[in-house]
């Protein structure tokens, strides 16, 4: 999974990269400017750390996120915006993005537009994203409307097309986001292949001074919200991972916002994690809420999948109050689920197969 980072210049959005970078363990050097940047970073996991104290297994394996890093949207003139509209096909090929905006005042940082001002800000994103999406959309009519008139087998179908996106036309005109369009998973689908960026998860980050961090929203413009330093997030990374417990506990906190940054993205993405354990190896593996047990299997191997015979299962939460996979089956809490079972967050999972 991909999450693309963007905002105006001078919002701290590369300051945040490179903090969840480092701290997910990729050293990425950031060179401001026209720039883009991909790291891989671990994902934390509580969980997966008490099973590794369990079992001691000879390797440990964490889920991971990939963060894109785009450059600076300046949308100032034509000129510059025609410029930032390079990056859309990277945001297309992103599963989600953040938008982060500023609100720390620092007269050593010029501010974007001369101004604080992180809601008209996300208002200028957002309504960028729009317009990318517009533009597919006008094409794909203009299309679309050149195909019906030609005597084919696939004109009922296109006619379908057409008519849902004269709908997004007017959505997207409005604007409004195509997921306030798009009624049935059959439409999504429809449309899945044009990745439009107001169809995908979206996530807004405050970046705020260190002293400005409270009583900020929950949501903007329809958008989950989350406030951060991207400064202090810097500083935590570049500490020892021994230290960064006691840093946080000075600053009265339990986790890095970089960790709930990363929590904020999979629930977002609708995203959860099941585990696989033992003395070889205890490792979190990332799924779409809603995968099956067959396909779950899939993940770790194809022969897996293949060879279906059950899922052995326990809830994490069943498998720590009892101590582990032996008083758990003791306990009647270790299930044999088939095909079609539903992995949930936190299954404990183990695949029986034969090929």
């Amino acid at each position: 999974m991909r999450v693309a980072i963007i905002g105006p210049p001078q919002s701290g959005k590369s300051t945040l990269f490179a903090a969840v970078a480092e701290a997910g363990g990729s050293h990425v050097d950031i060179s401001r400017g026209d720039q883009v940047h991909l790291a891989v970073v671990k994902v934390p996991d509580e969980r997966l750390d008490w099973l590794g104290e369990h079992y001691k297994p000879k390797k440990f394996t964490l889920a991971e996120l990939e963060f894109l890093d785009l450059p600076g949207f300046d949308l100032t003139d034509e000129a510059t915006r025609q410029h930032a509209r390079v990056h859309w096909s990277g945001m297309r090929r992103s599963d989600m993005i953040v938008l982060v905006v500023r609100s720390f005042v620092d007269d050593s940082v010029g501010a974007y537009r001369s101004r604080i001002d992180p809601e008209s800000d996300l208002q200028e994103l957002l309504i960028e994203l729009l317009f990318a999406d517009l533009d597919q959309v006008t094409a794909r009519v203009a299309k679309l409307q050149s195909a019906i008139t030609k005597p084919t087998g696939h004109r009922d179908e296109q006619m379908r097309e057409l008519e849902l996106m004269n709908r997004l036309t007017e959505t997207l005109e409005g604007e409004k986001p195509i997921t306030e369009a798009v009624k049935t998973e059959s439409e999504a689908k429809l449309i899945r292949s044009f990745a439009f960026l107001t169809q995908k998860p979206a996530l807004v980050v405050l970046n705020c001074s260190e002293d400005d961090l409270s009583g900020k929203p929950d949501e903007i413009a329809n958008l989950r919200c989350i406030a951060l330093s991207a400064k202090i997030e810097e500083e935590i990374a570049q500490l020892p991972p021994a230290d960064r417990g006691e840093f946080l506990a000075d600053l009265g906190e339990e986790a890095s916002a970089r960790d709930l940054l990363i929590r904020a993205c999979y629930q977002s993405m609708n995203l959860v994690s099941f585990f696989t354990v033992g003395e070889d190896e205890c490792r979190a593996i990332t799924l779409p809420s809603g995968t099956d047990a067959l396909t779950a299997a899939g993940q770790i191997h194809s022969d897996m999948s293949r060879g279906f015979i059950r899922a052995e299962t326990v809830a994490f939460e069943d498998f720590r109050a009892t101590g582990g996979m032996k008083n758990a089956k003791a306990a009647g809490k270790v299930r044999l689920e088939g095909k079609s079972y539903v992995v949930q967050d936190g299954d404990i999972v183990h695949f029986r197969f034969n090929v």
